[in-house]
């Protein structure tokens, strides 16, 4: 048998060995399982030195359970409140809002009824830590469970990762999951987001999400009303 042909043999059984081998699921440390911590300690832990995130998305949109719409988007949420998205289709930029001191302005593309709801919800869903004055803790096995307001959080004690979310408003209730936790130079994540409202589901993959990334001029201004 030629060297060349050993070598193609080699190269194959490689590679069939790859494809067949197990898919390695990559977790976060059990950092925090020694002791219970506060609502404090674990708002500080979760959150205390985040200002700004910056998210690179692939968005699936379904509509009573069948497929609706693919985008992808670019997003910048900064407390408190603020978002920057960018949708695009096909490479194409389709929409540009920001939402900023309750208000949703448009800067590009058709005002859609559902945008300021969009970037609401994926606020929440990432700064679940925000807005806890009045919120109160328990625990349930391997969980915190907070409540604050009209929502309630479920908590991972060991890694302080969210793992489901449900809100209840306007008659309405959201539920939000979390998985597929990654690493990025330490700063741990769930990597994808379900976000289930009314006839909608949206699953947001997050490709890559930067903490306190530099700040553009131009991220969060609103156009100027004339």
């Amino acid at each position: 048998m030629s060297k060349k042909l050993l070598r193609f043999c080699f190269i194959s059984i490689v590679l069939v060995i790859a494809g067949c081998a197990p898919r390695v699921t990559i977790t976060p440390p059990p950092q925090y399982t020694d002791r219970d911590l506060s609502l404090g300690e674990i708002v500080a832990t979760a959150g205390g030195d985040i200002e700004t995130l910056k998210a690179i998305a692939d968005i699936k949109i379904e509509k009573n359970n069948r497929p609706y719409d693919f985008i992808n988007a670019s997003i910048l949420v900064r407390k408190p409140g603020m978002v920057h998205m960018r949708i695009y289709k096909f490479g194409m930029l389709v929409k540009d809002f920001v939402i900023k001191d309750g208000r949703l302005h448009v800067l590009s593309g058709k005002e859609g009824g559902g945008l300021k709801k969009l970037g609401d919800e994926f606020y929440s869903a990432v700064f679940w830590w925000d807005d806890m004055d009045d919120a109160v803790m328990s625990t349930n096995g391997g969980k915190y469970v907070i409540r604050s307001g009209n929502r309630v959080i479920d908590i991972d004690r060991a890694t302080l990762l969210p793992v489901r979310q449900a809100v209840s408003a306007f008659n309405r209730k959201i539920l939000i999951t979390y998985s597929r936790p990654v690493n990025n130079s330490g700063f741990w994540y769930p990597s994808v987001i379900e976000i289930s409202a009314g006839e909608f589901r949206f699953t947001v993959k997050l490709k890559k999400l930067l903490k306190n990334p530099p700040a553009g001029r131009r991220d969060f201004q609103a156009p100027v009303e004339s």
